[in-house]
């Protein structure tokens, strides 16, 4: 029969053991996910600079801030840059936005347009829609993407931007409806709430500002 002090010996090594083991598995989830964050935002700063041309991206300063707001699409915080010319005036905006409603779930998106309405950019971060078919909003898979820079959003109630099956100006692709309707709305939304910017600026100095 062991003896007391061997029972609490091995006890305690166990003890030792289990809390190495837990304290060892957290670290190794706190560095995968670390990791896989650093990942993701260095594919974001890679669309981030392919959401705008070069020759356009680099006249601008840019600033960044959190913001909540209906017309992205969800109730979460979304990263908003504001782009300055080199005297400090701001022109455009690239913000972080979410079409709710694709087919196959959300589809997030950065969008970039002056404030003046016109898009210098659309891009899609990562979304669920089926390969083959509602993949085609990926730059990698189409250029149907592209379509959407130098178009110009009056308003909420544009009637030209939307697909052509509607009565709007923006052709859909082959095979799919929800999808691009999806992406189509919520540019147009995200570039209405860009518009709005310049009366709100003042009021971005917070650490999220919902409005």
């Amino acid at each position: 029969m062991k003896s007391f002090k061997e029972i609490l010996k091995n006890g305690f090594l166990m003890s030792i053991f289990s809390t190495v083991f837990i304290f060892g598995t957290i670290l190794i989830n706190n560095i995968t996910k670390n990791k896989i964050i650093c990942q993701k935002e260095k594919e974001k700063k890679k669309i981030l600079e392919e959401v705008i041309p070069c020759n356009i991206y680099n006249t601008f300063e840019k600033k960044n801030y959190k913001i909540k707001n209906k017309f992205l699409g969800d109730d979460k915080t979304h990263n908003l840059w504001i782009l300055f010319k080199k005297n400090k005036t701001p022109e455009a905006a690239i913000v972080e936005t979410t079409a709710p409603d694709g087919y196959s779930g959300s589809i997030y998106m950065l969008v970039a347009a002056y404030f003046n309405g016109k898009i210098i950019g659309v891009r899609v971060l990562s979304h669920k829609e089926t390969p083959g078919i509602g993949d085609k909003i990926e730059l990698s898979v189409s250029d149907w993407i592209s379509k959407f820079s130098g178009m110009h959003v009056s308003s909420i109630k544009d009637k030209d931007f939307t697909l052509r099956k509607y009565g709007g100006k923006i052709e859909q692709f082959t095979g799919a409806t929800i999808t691009p309707q999806s992406v189509t709305n919520a540019v147009k939304k995200t570039v209405v709430f860009i518009k709005n910017i310049p009366s709100k600026f003042n009021l971005l100095d917070g650490d999220v500002y919902e409005y």
